[in-house]
C-alpha cells in the first residue's frame, strides 16, 4: 500500500518541483537537562528538511516528498515535490535551501 501511495503522489497529483542541495552539517537532536542542545554530523535530507516541511507543509509522502531523480548525486541536489494547493511553500523552501 505504501508503495501505491507513493507512486501516486510522484505521478498523479499535482506538484510543485524544486531542486534543493544536499544537506550537511550538524542537526540539531535533543536537548539535555541544562538546556543545551545537542548536535550531530548528518547528510539526511530527512534530518535537515523534514522539521520544517512537517510543520510548515504537512505529513511527509501526502503533502510533500523528496526522491533523487536523474543525475541529482552527480550535482549534489535533490528533488522536493509539494502538492500544488502548497506551492507557496515550495517558494519558502527553494529560497530558504538553495
Amino acid at each position: 500500500m505504501l508503495i501505491l501511495k507513493h507512486w501516486i503522489f510522484w505521478y498523479v497529483f499535482p506538484t510543485v518541483q524544486v531542486k534543493l542541495k544536499w544537506p550537511v552539517g550538524e542537526v540539531r537532536i535533543r536537548q539535555e537537562e541544562s538546556g543545551i542542545w545537542d548536535y550531530v554530523q548528518s547528510a539526511d535530507p530527512n534530518a535537515h528538511y523534514r522539521p520544517w516541511l512537517e510543520e510548515t507543509v504537512g505529513a511527509q509522502g501526502w503533502a510533500w516528498d523528496w526522491k533523487m531523480t536523474g543525475n541529482d548525486v552527480a550535482d549534489n541536489q535533490l528533488t522536493l515535490k509539494i502538492r500544488r494547493d502548497k506551492a507557496k511553500h515550495a517558494t519558502i523552501a527553494a529560497m530558504r535551501w538553495s
